[in-house]
């Protein structure tokens, strides 16, 4: 990040930032049942977490039908909150792939939507990673767990 105040010099640093500094930009907002977690508010959103869309054209509550509604199709808003897992992390635009959220293109293909991880909250992460969860822990707790 540049010291400079300038919106457009930040915008540039964002967009120009290494890989692994984008990587850790791209967070969302934890709710989890899990006590252990409880403290913590955001997490860096990883293939295998459980996410629901609060916003967008698939977080707005009307739902009714799937390939009906939606301001991608130009009609009004719709689709419920949708709960999946994240199939995808893609670093470099910023955006994340649900299971379960994909729009037909015009040669009859199902296309996965990109969805900004802003747009979304974790509601399980993955459990696969234990080094991960464990150290989640310990930060919430300012220090060593032994």
């Amino acid at each position: 990040m540049t010291r400079s105040s300038k919106a457009s010099k930040q915008r540039l640093s964002q967009a120009d930032a290494p890989t692994h500094v984008k990587r850790k930009r791209m967070r969302a907002r934890l709710v989890s049942d899990d006590p252990d977690l409880i403290n913590i508010r955001t997490v860096t959103v990883r293939t295998g977490d459980e996410v629901e869309v609060v916003r967008g054209d698939f977080g707005h509550p009307n739902s009714a039908k799937s390939d009906t509604k939606g301001k991608r199709l130009g009609q009004p808003r719709g689709r419920a909150g949708i709960v999946g897992k994240v199939a995808r992390v893609d670093t470099g635009s910023g955006m994340i792939f649900v299971d379960g959220l994909t729009i037909s293109t015009a040669d009859g293909k199902e296309e996965a939507i990109p969805i900004n991880p802003s747009n979304v909250i974790v509601t399980k992460l993955f459990e696969g990673d234990t080094l991960r969860l464990k150290r989640l822990i310990e930060r919430t707790k300012g220090g060593d767990s032994e």
